[in-house]
């Protein structure tokens, strides 16, 4: 789309009272909605798509990426995974990291408030399989990472955090990323903060749409056109992107510059210890991938110290009908016949009790 033409669509829909936005306005068709009180006095908003039919044994919980939501997982009927699992037979649980959407502290959002990376693996990824262990009745569940939530799972792991991790799936999740990849607010824009945060909110709402639909260049990192719906990345840019604390994303700019995944004080070097994980998993990598190549991924799938391990690649080159993108691998127009059965076969396998 050219400038001219984007800053009058811009214009327009200011100029209507923001009606042509409203379209856009979406949340999540789960059947519950959970809280996860951590520790540290956070609380984790929990959505839950109960199981069809006759349950699995084991429940299934999806995390997100940095600068990212629950949403990632049901953004429309047809391209839903969360909506897939759940009539695959399994009890679905979406989400929300600290810092976005309903998860903050009893105080609410602040902007004195700060989380990193340490938080989520230390922290918020053992509180949600908890509390939805106690939930669900189960004694594990699955974790399903989209990129940085994938990271945190290899983190618990090592910090012996995760026993109640019963297998994982990692969507684009590599301990170390190249300096090359186009990573938003680390090695692309935004790459500015105020207050505390760096703004990914303000800019996704207002442009996000009008670039989906203008099938722009510029959200080829994120949702690859030819593999998208444009209401999709619509729908999650408008929605879906939150703010950011600049701790997080200082910690990814140093993990990326020093060429190592660690915590934040320098004690414990993940990317060195991924062969204590043991789990059953499952690596994807999106062939087309620009925010976390697929080499990285392959890296750290040979890394893994797991006996069960699987890698997919998804691209042309691999059988695929196309080359997947950061976000589209989870949402794409291929995605609920290519992607999505791997993923629940994958599961229903290591179901048996």
């Amino acid at each position: 789309m050219r400038i001219n033409s984007m800053t009058g669509a811009i214009a327009a829909t200011v100029l209507s009272g923001g009606r042509w936005y409203r379209r856009f306005d979406w949340t999540t068709t789960h059947d519950e909605e959970h809280v996860a009180r951590t520790p540290d006095g956070w609380n984790l908003a929990l959505y839950r798509y109960r199981a069809m039919g006759k349950a699995k044994a084991f429940p299934v919980i999806c995390g997100h990426g940095m600068a990212g939501t629950h949403l990632i997982y049901d953004l429309h009927p047809d391209y839903s995974l969360a909506r897939h699992l759940a009539a695959q037979g399994f009890d679905t649980w979406l989400v929300d990291l600290r810092g976005r959407g309903e998860s903050w502290p009893d105080s609410g959002p602040g902007r004195q408030l700060q989380w990193s990376f340490d938080d989520f693996a230390e922290v918020d990824v053992p509180a949600a399989i908890e509390r939805v262990c106690e939930l669900s009745g189960a004694e594990q569940a699955y974790w399903l990472g989209m990129e940085m939530s994938g990271q945190a799972l290899y983190a618990s792991t090592v910090l012996g955090l995760a026993e109640r991790v019963r297998a994982g799936i990692t969507f684009g999740s590599p301990a170390l990323t190249s300096k090359e990849a186009m990573v938003p607010g680390v090695t692309a824009a935004p790459q500015a903060s105020f207050r505390g945060r760096v703004p990914f909110r303000a800019g996704s709402r207002l442009a996000g749409p009008i670039l989906s639909y203008g099938r722009s260049s510029q959200l080829e990192s994120s949702f690859r056109s030819c593999n998208t719906d444009p209401i999709v990345p619509a729908r999650y840019f408008r929605n879906g992107i939150p703010d950011e604390a600049t701790d997080l994303v200082d910690q990814f700019k140093s993990w990326i510059s020093e060429g190592c995944m660690r915590n934040r004080g320098g004690s414990v070097v993940y990317s060195d210890r991924l062969g204590e994980v043991q789990l059953p998993i499952l690596l994807f990598a999106a062939a087309a991938d620009l925010q976390r190549p697929p080499e990285c991924v392959s890296e750290t799938f040979q890394a893994l110290g797991s006996v069960d391990k699987t890698f997919v690649r998804a691209g042309v080159g691999d059988g695929f009908s196309v080359d997947f993108g950061h976000d589209d691998l989870l949402a794409g127009k291929a995605s609920p016949k290519e992607i999505f059965p791997r993923i629940s076969d994958w599961l229903a396998e290591r179901s048996q009790t």
